[in-house]
């Protein structure tokens, strides 16, 4: 049943595990923002969350509907595994059915920001969505081929963040047909993508119009032009709360999302923010000129390791664990390094490790030994055009324990 005001008969459609309610805040900020024109229903598909988030969800947006959503209704209606994809990406298919109560239903990815008005989306008859490149058909040549006789020229691919479904649909499309679809591709190929193919092939079968959606309507993140976009999408491993990069060009989302919480993320508020991610560039940059200029010294008994965003940069050495390690560590002038065995926790070979190295210079400078709070390190302070000679003198010294 729709709310109480039946003047704009529009929906915006969402679904989210209870631990994304601050991105589900986020895109209802955005929309109560930019949208003044929406006066539409949010209807929310989610997996369990609690009375107080609802209330506080419905603050931001009072005209919003709860409905129960996961994966024994999803397993169910499709009759087959979907693999580790979350069940939420299934709930976009559930607006067929809503067109008995709406006019046009719109589906948002909760990995959007939404930064200006997108009144002009809602020009759709059936379905709408951003078209992907005509590229995209071969990288998907396995279910193009195994589904070629239901392919119809002139309708897109699809990403599937914003999706539209008109009154154009009634009677012609039902829930039930795409969740068949979507069984029907998954013991194909599997599910990989299967909501949007399942879009797709259902658009093409029964010969169903799409209007392409303009990309301001569905920008990717990475793509030139974001900024001017009404709907930024998010897409890939990278989201507006765990990618410090991302705040920095679109700093109106941390704006958005408020005094909400993202437990269980990583995010911002405990993994990084934009002065660390900056520093973290910064290291990278040190140590891929610092390794460039002593990677071809190195035996093939050192091997670097790849995190070099702090301010450390580790070797490993064949045949001794990783919590002893040659590590070099930037100081206070760029052109010098600390060079340093470390040795962490207790080792039965730390002794013979250091009555090897007693004696070893680098240069004219001796090794120093000093315990730490995690175990006991032996090095000394070098030019940076020296750190590799450093480097092999040590593992020299330690070779064949």
């Amino acid at each position: 049943m729709m709310g109480q005001d039946r003047t704009d008969r529009r929906a915006i459609v969402c679904a989210i595990s209870v631990d994304y309610a601050f991105a589900l805040a986020a895109v209802m900020a955005g929309v109560a923002r930019h949208c003044p024109d929406f006066q539409g229903d949010f209807v929310v598909f989610h997996d369990g969350l609690d009375g107080a988030t609802q209330a506080r969800l419905r603050a931001l947006w009072p005209r919003v509907m709860f409905r129960d959503y996961g994966a024994d209704q999803v397993t169910a209606r499709l009759g087959a595994d979907f693999g580790a994809y979350s069940p939420m990406i299934f709930a976009k298919f559930e607006m067929a059915d809503m067109l008995a109560d709406y006019d046009r239903c719109l589906w948002l990815d909760v990995d959007i920001l939404v930064q200006g008005n997108f009144a002009d989306v809602w020009a759709f008859d059936a379905l709408a969505w951003r078209p992907l490149p005509d590229g995209a058909f071969a990288r998907r040549a396995a279910v193009m081929a195994a589904f070629a006789d239901l392919r119809r020229d002139g309708v897109p691919l699809l990403n599937g963040g914003v999706v539209g479904m008109g009154p154009g649909l009634r009677g012609r499309l039902c829930s039930a047909d795409l969740y068949a679809m979507a069984a029907r591709i998954i013991a194909a190929v599997g599910p990989h993508s299967v909501d949007e193919l399942a879009l797709y092939f259902v658009a093409c079968a029964q010969g169903l119009a799409v209007t392409p959606l303009d990309q301001r309507f569905n920008h990717p993140v990475v793509a030139p032009g974001g900024r001017d976009a009404a709907i930024v999408h998010a897409i890939g491993a990278d989201k507006f709360w765990n990618a410090a990069p991302l705040q920095l060009c679109y700093p109106e989302w941390a704006d958005l999302a408020g005094d909400w919480r993202y437990e269980g993320h990583q995010t911002l508020d405990g993994a990084t923010t934009p002065d660390k991610a900056l520093k973290a560039a910064r290291n990278r940059a040190f140590w891929l000129g610092v390794y460039r200029g002593l990677r071809t010294q190195l035996p093939p008994s050192v091997q670097v390791d790849m995190a070099a965003d702090g301010p450390d940069l580790r070797f490993f050495i064949k045949g001794l664990p990783d919590a002893t390690h040659l590590r070099l560590t930037r100081q206070a002038t760029v052109r010098r390094v600390g060079v340093a065995l470390v040795i962490q926790g207790d080792s039965p070979l730390a002794d013979a490790m250091f009555a090897r190295l007693d004696g070893v210079k680098i240069g004219n400078t001796p090794l120093e030994t000093a315990k730490t709070k995690k175990g006991w390190t032996c090095g000394t302070v070098v030019a940076v055009a020296d750190a590799g000679a450093a480097i092999v003198a040590i593992a020299a010294a330690l070779d064949g324990l």
